[in-house]
């Protein structure tokens, strides 16, 4: 006989209160999948915000992104209410889902604070690590953390990132795909009569979580197992190969830079040469791609293209000659350098325009930087440059766009473009609000990626940092189906 069942989440105290005893025989078994009850990232970034209600999670060990105190945790509070007395043999198993695979060795451990921003003084004491994972994989990926789940309660984990330096990130609580969100799985079977499923002690050593200092570890036992071996993430449940398809369109066109080089028979990359807008000389020597990422890097450098010498260099890509669309739905996830403070000058750009180098431009998202802009996304349409254009800036809720990776959309029909950021539609333009709509959007579009220099929002000042990196997961382009 086997018994399966499906937490539901209600609210902290009411979810410690509930303990169903349900007697089992010897040979019963069941198991428990719980979803998260709160998460954030831990960190002493102040630049990252409000991490306890964003829709990933990330981690990062001590030196991240060149910043020597840049690390991030992901921590992740369970309450565990249905385990029935008589249970023996409880498995535990963290789960996690990442996006893209990475060579990045991460632990989990007892204990962390989901309390207040995320944003601490120092990093939080937490037990010895309960297992290890030698790299990330594209989907769920596992921990077993049966060493410290004694029964109903609730737990607290933290996970580490102990290598590459830069961000790994994972859906969070608040993701808007519930297939994805953390998970607590739990497998038990029948024990001897009158056993019973009681929380664990806290630890008496353990002080009170604190919004301030994150030095609290929870339920934590006062001694933490020994961690197991090391061992790769788990290979079930199977993830499905490839991204998921948004309702009514296919997939039919798509870099996921993975091969470990620009792929040059879907870009062209411009070299030796420049644009009168931009302060930088584009060459191909400034676009690389390694650990599943395509980086566009901006440098403070002298350089000369053509008969111009300018003080910066960049790069610029294309799929002009290569690959042209009309109509479809264009996205791109990418991670933006411009932060406050520091990124004046500095504009990246995902956009689109006519193959006959006519009328018309689709800006899926440009990026600019500096204090009044930093904060948000331009979405825009152009008719010409006299200039006739339309445009529409999205102030992020919570944080802004350089925080970490997020994803642009725009779907461009016959009769309408809408724009969406992290999944929310932020705009839209159709033949009501732009009267030029048909002539300057109904014929082939490519494909344009660069990261500009200066221009008409600020050039670079002493307090810009070089180098800068565009960063880009994947660009996918859906068709209707």
């Amino acid at each position: 006989m086997r018994r399966t069942r499906l937490l539901l989440v209600v609210g902290v105290a009411a979810a410690a209160a509930l303990l169903t005893t349900v007697p089992l025989l010897a040979d019963d078994h069941g198991d428990l999948t719980v979803a998260a009850v709160a998460d954030t990232t831990s960190t002493t970034v102040p630049q990252d915000g409000d991490n306890s209600v964003k829709s990933t999670l990330a981690t990062c060990p001590s030196t991240c992104d060149r910043n020597p105190r840049g690390w991030r945790d992901a921590v992740i509070s369970f309450d565990v209410a249905d385990i029935p007395a008589g249970a023996v043999d409880v498995r535990a198993v963290l789960r996690l889902y990442s996006w893209q695979a990475f060579g990045a060795m991460t632990s989990v451990h007892l204990g962390g604070s989901v309390t207040g921003t995320g944003v601490v003084t120092r990093r939080a004491a937490v037990g010895a690590g309960l297992d290890r994972a030698t790299s990330v994989r594209s989907g769920y990926n596992e921990w077993d953390v049966s060493g410290a789940v004694a029964g109903n309660g609730r737990y607290t984990f933290t996970v580490r990132q102990e290598q590459l330096g830069t961000r790994v990130y994972w859906a969070s609580r608040e993701n808007r795909d519930t297939g994805i969100r953390p998970q607590l799985t739990l497998t038990y079977r029948g024990g001897p009569s009158g056993a019973t499923s009681a929380p664990p002690a806290p630890s008496p050593t353990s002080p009170s979580p604190s919004a301030t200092s994150d030095a609290g570890i929870g339920s934590a036992p006062s001694t933490a197992p020994p961690p197991p071996p090391s061992r790769t993430p788990a290979s079930t449940p199977p993830v499905a190969a490839g991204p998921q398809a948004p309702a009514g369109w296919k997939l039919t066109w798509s870099d996921e830079f993975d091969t470990g080089r620009l792929d040059t028979t879907k870009w062209v990359a411009k070299d030796d040469t420049m644009v009168d807008y931009d302060l930088a000389c584009i060459t191909d020597d400034n676009v690389s791609v390694g650990d599943d990422t395509m980086v566009i890097t901006a440098q403070r450098e002298s350089a000369t293209c053509g008969s111009e010498s300018r003080k910066y260099t960049t790069a610029y890509l294309t799929t002009q000659g290569k690959k042209s669309f009309t109509y479809g739905r264009f996205e791109i996830r990418a991670k933006t350098p411009t932060g406050p403070g520091n990124s004046t000058g500095l504009w990246p750009a995902f956009w689109l325009r006519p193959d006959d180098g006519g009328v018309g431009e689709i800006d899926v998202v440009e990026l600019p930087g500096g204090e009044d802009y930093y904060h948000a996304a331009t979405q825009s349409i152009f008719y010409d440059y006299t200039p006739v254009k339309q445009d529409n800036r999205y102030d992020f809720p919570v944080g802004y766009p350089a925080d970490g990776y997020h994803t642009y959309v725009t779907e461009w029909d016959r009769d309408e473009l809408r724009w969406y950021i992290d999944g929310t539609e932020v705009w839209k333009r159709n033949r009501s609000t732009t009267p030029w709509f048909t002539e300057a959007f109904s014929r082939p579009f490519h494909l344009r990626i660069n990261f500009q220099v200066g221009g008409w929002l600020g050039d670079p000042n002493a307090a810009t940092t070089f180098p800068a990196d565009f960063r880009v997961d994947y660009v996918r382009v859906w068709e209707r189906s």
